[in-house]
Order: C-alpha cells, then sequence, then structure tokens
C-alpha cells in the first residue's frame, strides 16, 4: 500500500532519532549518520519501522532531513507523525497515546483493502483522532519548540494548522486505496470505503472531503453520460405542428437509451455512494432532469399520456432536490392535456370502414366511458361475420350523429375485453385451420394393398392392430413428454422474470449486509473493552447501534415487502423439480 512521504522520509526517521529530539541531538545524529554513510556502515534496524520501506540515507537524504528539521512547518509535521520514543517509554501519557495510535495506523499499512483491513483503518484513524485531538500533546509539542533549541519555533497558528489537517494526512492511504479501487472496478470495496467515512464524520470535515474526492469521478462520468444522452435526439426533435408521427421514433429512441444506459449506471451509483451523500442526490437531480426533458420530447410527438408518467416518474425521482422544483410546473401544465387525450384519445387522420355485405364487413359495438361534457363515447371497430363481432380492430371516441353515423373525435387503446376477445377469436381461428388440415390429410391418407399370400385374413388384420397400439402409444408419450416441457419451460420464464425483478433488491440487501458487517464487528470489540475495563465512547456506541438497527429495518422492509415474489421463486423451484422428476419418468433426457 501507498506510505506517504511524511512517513517514508521522515527526517526523525532517517537520523534515527526519537520525536522529541532537540536541535543538538538533530545535529550529532546527522555526524554520525554521515560517517557511518561513507563507511557504508548503515543497517536496518527495528527501530526505523522497515514496514515503512528502504530508509533513504546517502548524504543528500541526511542534509535534506536536516533542513526540513530547520524549517518549522515540515519540523512538526514530521515530528508529528513519528514515534516520541523509539525503545524507552514516552515522557507523558499524551506521548503514549500518540505513539499507539501511529503503530495502529503503520500496522494498517501492511493490510489490503479487504473488510477486515477497513475495519483495521477504521478503528486505527478513530485512534489517531483520539491522539490528536489531545490539547496536552500539543503542548508538549509547544514545549519541545522552545526548550529543543530550534528557531524560529513554529507560530501557534502553524500548529492549528496542522491539527487540522492531522487526521486527513493520515488517512491517505487509506484514501488512495479507495481510488484504486473504483479504477480496478471494485464496486464493493468502494462502497465498504464510503460507508466508513460516513461513520467517521464526526472525526471533521476531511471524512465529506474525502467522500467527495472518491465520488466525484464516478459522478462527473454520470453527468457526462447524462449529458450525451440528452444531445443524442435533441436535434432529432422536429418542434412544429403535425409533427408527431415523425418525432415518436427519436422519442422512443432517447427513452430506450435511459432505460439501457442511464437507469443501471444510476442504481450502481447509489449503491456506491450514501443516499444522503450530496454527490448521490446530484446524480438523481440530473437523470431526473434528464427524464423530464424525454418527457418534454414526447408532447412533440403528440402523446400527453406518455409525457405526463414520465414526468410523474422524474418527479419522483427529483424528490428532496432543487430539481423536483423545476419538473413539478410543467407536470402541472401537462395533465390537462393528458387527461383530455385519455378521454377523446390520438388523433385520427380518416374515418374507418363501416359498410357490411350480407352481416360481413366492418361496424361500430359498445358504448362506454360517456363523457357527459362531450356527450360523447367510446365505441369498438369490428369486423363481423353475419352480423357477430369476430375481431376488434379499434377503440374509438364518438358522437353519434344519427342514422347509424358517427363523427370521430379519436382513437384510443383497446380495452382488457377487447384484448380477450381479440385472443379468443385468433385462437379459435388458428384451431378451425388446424382441424381443417387434419381432416384433408386424413381423408386423403393411401393405403398399402392387402398381401396376396402368405397370411390369412384373421392374421393381417391382427398383425395391422398391434401396429396402431405401438403407434398410439408412442404419440401419447411424445404428447405428454411436449405439454410437460412447455409447463417446465413457462415456469422457468416465470421464474426468470420474478429474479430480474428481484436483482435490484438482492444487490440492495447484499450491499446492506457488507455494511452492516463491520458495524457488527466494531460493536463486538467495543462491548469486549468495555468488560476488560477499557474506557469507551458511548455516544460512538450508541451512534453505531443506531444505525445498525436502521439497516437492519431497512433489511427487514426489503424482504417483507417483497415477500411473495421470494415465497413465489420457492413454490415454483418446488414445481420445477417435480416436474423434472416426472419428466425424467416419462423418458425425456436432460441435456
Amino acid at each position: 500500500m501507498f506510505v506517504p512521504d511524511h512517513l517514508k522520509n521522515n527526517s526523525f526517521r532517517i537520523l534515527r532519532l526519537p520525536a522529541d529530539a532537540n536541535l543538538a541531538a538533530v545535529h550529532k545524529a546527522a555526524g554520525e549518520m554521515r560517517r557511518a554513510a561513507l563507511l557504508d556502515a548503515v543497517n536496518t534496524i527495528e527501530a526505523d519501522l522497515p514496514e515503512l520501506g528502504d530508509v533513504p540515507r546517502s548524504e543528500t537524504d541526511i542534509r535534506s532531513a536536516v533542513g526540513r528539521l530547520e524549517n518549522p512547518v515540515s519540523r512538526i509535521a514530521d515530528r508529528l507523525f513519528w514515534l516520541n520514543s523509539l525503545s524507552q517509554t514516552p515522557a507523558n501519557l499524551s506521548q503514549s497515546t500518540h505513539d499507539a495510535a501511529l503503530h495502529m495506523v503503520i500496522e494498517a499499512f501492511a493490510d489490503q483493502l479487504t473488510e477486515d483491513g477497513i475495519w483495521r483503518w477504521a478503528k486505527a484513524l478513530r485512534a489517531w483522532y483520539v491522539a490528536i485531538k489531545d490539547d496536552e500533546y500539543w503542548l508538549s509539542m509547544s514545549e519541545l519548540e522552545i526548550e529543543g533549541g530550534y528557531e524560529p519555533p513554529a507560530y501557534p497558528s502553524e500548529m492549528e494548522d496542522l491539527r487540522s489537517k492531522a487526521v486527513e494526512l493520515a488517512a491517505q492511504p487509506f484514501i488512495a486505496g479507495a481510488r484504486d479501487a473504483l479504477l480496478r472496478g471494485d464496486n464493493t470495496v468502494v462502497r465498504m470505503v464510503m460507508f466508513t467515512l460516513e461513520q467517521m464524520s464526526d472525526t471533521g470535515s476531511w471524512a465529506s472531503d474525502a467522500q467527495r474526492e472518491i465520488a466525484s469521478a464516478p459522478v462527473e462520468r454520470f453527468k457526462r453520460l447524462c449529458e450525451e444522452v440528452g444531445k443524442d435526439v435533441e436535434q432529432k426533435i422536429i418542434r412544429e405542428p403535425n409533427a408527431g408521427k415523425q418525432n415518436m421514433e427519436p422519442c422512443r429512441a432517447q427513452l430506450a437509451r435511459f432505460r439501457a444506459d442511464i437507469e443501471p449506471e444510476l442504481i450502481r451509483l447509489n449503491q456506491l455512494l450514501p443516499s444522503a451523500y450530496e454527490g448521490a442526490q446530484d446524480s438523481r437531480e440530473v437523470a431526473a432532469l434528464l427524464l423530464s426533458t424525454i418527457a418534454c420530447n414526447f408532447t412533440w410527438a403528440d402523446d400527453f399520456i406518455e409525457s405526463e408518467k414520465l414526468y410523474e416518474e422524474a418527479l419522483k425521482l427529483a424528490q428532496d432536490t432543487l430539481g423536483a422544483i423545476r419538473i413539478q410546473a410543467p407536470l402541472e401544465n401537462i395533465r390537462k392535456s393528458a387527461q383530455q387525450q385519455r378521454v377523446f384519445g390520438k388523433p385520427i387522420k380518416s374515418t374507418p370502414p363501416l359498410t357490411t355485405y350480407n352481416g360481413i364487413g366492418f361496424t361500430l359495438y359498445g358504448c362506454t366511458d360517456l363523457d357527459p361534457e362531450t356527450k360523447s363515447y367510446t365505441a369498438t371497430h369490428y369486423f363481423t361475420f353475419f352480423f357477430i363481432p369476430i375481431f376488434p380492430i379499434a377503440r374509438y371516441r364518438v358522437i353519434e350523429a344519427g342514422s347509424r353515423s358517427w363523427r370521430f373525435l379519436g382513437k384510443v387503446p383497446l380495452s382488457r375485453n377487447n384484448r380477450w376477445h381479440l385472443g379468443i377469436s385468433l385462437a379459435a381461428v388458428c384451431l378451425a385451420v388446424i382441424w381443417m388440415i387434419s381432416s384433408s390429410d386424413s381423408n386423403s391418407r393411401s393405403y398399402r394393398p392387402a398381401p396376396s399370400s402368405g397370411f390369412t385374413e384373421a392374421s393381417a388384420t391382427s398383425g395391422t392392430a398391434a401396429a396402431d397400439s405401438l403407434s398410439s402409444a408412442s404419440t401419447g408419450s411424445d404428447s405428454s413428454l411436449a405439454k410437460l416441457r412447455q409447463r417446465i419451460e413457462a415456469g422457468r420464464a416465470q421464474m426468470k422474470e420474478i429474479e430480474t425483478r428481484l436483482q435490484p433488491v438482492m444487490d440492495e440487501i447484499s450491499s446492506i449486509d457488507a455494511q452492516m458487517k463491520p458495524i457488527k464487528s466494531e460493536l463486538d470489540s467495543l462491548k469486549r473493552e468495555d468488560s476488560e475495563g477499557i474506557a469507551v465512547d458511548t455516544n460512538h456506541y450508541n451512534s453505531l447501534v443506531e444505525t445498525y438497527n436502521s439497516l437492519l429495518r431497512r433489511k427487514r422492509s426489503l424482504i417483507a415487502t417483497n415477500q411473495a415474489d421470494f415465497d413465489a421463486i420457492d413454490s415454483l423451484s418446488k414445481e420445477d423439480e417435480s416436474m423434472m422428476s416426472q419428466w425424467q419418468a416419462l423418458g425425456g433426457k436432460v441435456q
């Protein structure tokens, strides 16, 4: 893992000095280190903390180390990130707490950003935060500046500035690891790091700054994608009256692009970022505004009902963002047009044929959805056979003009009953065609002549019966297998549909489990510390408990909301196993 310069090339480390060394000790150690370097007698010992990498100790490195220690800003930074004692116990408790926390941070470098590694980083950074917020530690550093003979000593403002950045500097490798995981596409690691940073928001603004830094790349990439999709079709929209037909195809293409590219990426981004994070809200707002633009384009395609539906979806997506205000106004304007279109339907260019000959032809049947204001109603345009309505072709809103004539206002979608009627009629026609073909084959079948000799009439009849019996049994078995296969495939198609619907739910449950696990580990650790008599931050513990319970409630809510789908999957799986047993019993093969 990346080791920052303030640790690897720390001046006190190069000179092999404790962080509380005075200026005289610095010059003495520099002279001894130069002589050892000239004699090539410099070796690495445990006090050098070799886990941080090789110690640079050339003549140039030694001079650079002395120069850094003569500069007050770099000196206090190197002192902060080095041990006050290399072998003996530090002079006071605050220095001891500081050294223990620094050891935890250094040990975290050895871990990859796995679940356990992230938990250790969180624990180390929290310990570091506790150490550097101790006023006693900074008081001892001020005394070292005065008593150590350093000129000029660091100003209080310089120390305060370093103190404000102390946790951020310690967390640099942790943040670098998260950026690397993002480049590798390891969203699980990034999600856990982002959650950990959210839990550490009480340690300073550095945590939210780090979240913003990590999330900036995927958020900006998502915004560019939305901008690209928005521009893709805009130039193809003809913003002129009577251009609805030409605009329909570009509108559908833009909506399909939104469903295929924007929605999945937004789901991944929401799984990556905490819901309350500003970047997550910005992404939802950008996606919602894009969807509202697509909704507006549908008005130029004269599809106000689809426009209203998309505006409402966009408003829901933009909840708790300023974009919701921008979407609400056009939605209110479009609702009236959508309602009018639901009542009157889409405009038509010509009236449908309404002629019959001896009861065969086209006419209107039905009177539903009466509109008192216009005295109009919806009627279904049918193909009739001997005055019997066979095929529903379309529905229209009409006004009766008398003498079996109507004034057509618009075309509306077929009702559910119409669709059932159409399906049943088509099925009946197909069955009739199949029956006629089957009858034709039966009537035209040819027979072989009876054998001229060697068999009696009885034996010939017996042989034919046996052949018919065998053929009948074979046909019956194949028919059973075919029907069973249809049932199996239908059940699996239904399972696939439910699994596709449940996939976002399962992804969110997995994400919640990943978030809960490190919290549970930390809670268990804090319980052990409390039982051992070690002081525990009660506010932090209660905060963890509240977060854990909130996640648990969310998980249970997801399971309860989708319990019907989970039960359906279980039932279909058991039914599939039963049908597969029947399939094999009937001689069906499983490839």
